[in-house]
C-alpha cells in the first residue's frame, strides 16, 4: 500500500503578511543606574527627541497669566452693605466708569486710573494702574479714592433710619443696600449733567466718552482707553462743528456758552452760575 505524500498548503500573500512576525522597533539602550540593567525605550521617546506638547497644553500656556500682570488688589474694608458696585456705577450718576470684569469696574479719579471689584467675601478692593509707586503717591491716590466714594457717610445707619421712618422703604431696603452717591469733581459732574438733558444713558455715555477722549491718556484696561477729564481751557477750544459731529445737538449751545463764560472768568463764580441758569432756561426748555 502506497503512502500518500502530504501536499503543503500554500499561503496567500495576505495570510503570510498577517502571520509574519512584526518588525521590531528600533530602540535606544539606556542604562539604569539602580539595577545596572539596560532599559529599552522607543527611539521616538529618547532624550534626543522630546515628546510634542498637546494642543490643550499649548492653549493653556498661551492663556496662563503673566505673574507681572496679576493685579494686587488692596481691600477697602467696605462690605456690600456699604458699597455695591453694580448699584452705584452703571445706574446713571456717572458715565465714565466701565465694567472690565465680573463685579469689576474701572474709572478715573482725578488723574488716577483705578479698578474696583468685589472679592469673594463681598468686600471691595482697589488697584491703581498708574500711580508713581511711591508711598506718598499711594496715600494721595487712596485718599482721593475714599473721598470720591464718599466713605465718610455710613449707609447702614442711614438705611436703618430710613426703614424706621418709611414702611415702603423698609420693604425695598434689602434690594438697595450699598447704593452709594459719589463725590465727583464739580466741573466733571456739571458737564455730564449738560449731556444728560432729555437723553438716554447709552447716548449720554457716548457723548461723555467723546469729551473724556480730549483729556490726557492714562492707560488701557481690557481694551478700553481711559483719559483724565479735560480741563476747562481744553474744552474752550472745541469747535461747534466738532460738538455737532459728536451728536450733542441743541445741547452744544448750553455747553459752548457755559464753557466760554467759565473760561473767561477761569472760575465758577456767581456770574457763571447766573449765565448758566440763563442759558438752560432759554435754550433747553
Amino acid at each position: 500500500m502506497k503512502r500518500r505524500r502530504s501536499i503543503p498548503i500554500m499561503q496567500t500573500s495576505s495570510q503570510s503578511s498577517a502571520l509574519s512576525t512584526p518588525p521590531i522597533p528600533q530602540t535606544t539602550l539606556l542604562k539604569n543606574r539602580s539595577t545596572k540593567a539596560p532599559l529599552c525605550l522607543p527611539l521616538s521617546l529618547s532624550s534626543n527627541n522630546k515628546p510634542k506638547r498637546s494642543l490643550i497644553q499649548k492653549l493653556n500656556s498661551l492663556h496662563s497669566p503673566n505673574p507681572s500682570q496679576i493685579l494686587k488688589w488692596v481691600p477697602l474694608n467696605l462690605g456690600k452693605s456699604e458699597l455695591s458696585l453694580p448699584l452705584t456705577f452703571p445706574t446713571g450718576q456717572t458715565f465714565r466708569w466701565k465694567q472690565t470684569g465680573p463685579l469689576q469696574y474701572t474709572g478715573v479719579v482725578k488723574s488716577y486710573l483705578v479698578s474696583l471689584k468685589h472679592l469673594d467675601d463681598g468686600d471691595v478692593a482697589y488697584f491703581f494702574h498708574n500711580h508713581d509707586g511711591s508711598s506718598d503717591g499711594e496715600v494721595d491716590a487712596r485718599l482721593a479714592l475714599l473721598d470720591f466714594l464718599n466713605v465718610g457717610i455710613c449707609l447702614t445707619e442711614l438705611w436703618e433710619g430710613f426703614a424706621a421712618s418709611d414702611e415702603r422703604f423698609a420693604q425695598l431696603a434689602s434690594c438697595l443696600r450699598g447704593a452709594r452717591v459719589l463725590r465727583q469733581g464739580p466741573f466733571e459732574c456739571l458737564i455730564q449733567f449738560l449731556c444728560s438733558s432729555n437723553n438716554n444713558i447709552g447716548r449720554i455715555t457716548r457723548m461723555v466718552d467723546y469729551i473724556s477722549s480730549l483729556g490726557s491718556f492714562l492707560g488701557r484696561v481690557e481694551g478700553i482707553d481711559f483719559h483724565e477729564f479735560p480741563s476747562l481751557e481744553r474744552l474752550a477750544i472745541v469747535s461747534e462743528k466738532e460738538l455737532r459731529e459728536a451728536g450733542f445737538g441743541y445741547r452744544l449751545v448750553c455747553s459752548c456758552v457755559f464753557i466760554f463764560v467759565c473760561a473767561c472768568c477761569r472760575c465758577f463764580c456767581t456770574v457763571c452760575k447766573i449765565a448758566y441758569k440763563f442759558v438752560i432756561l432759554t435754550t433747553c426748555h
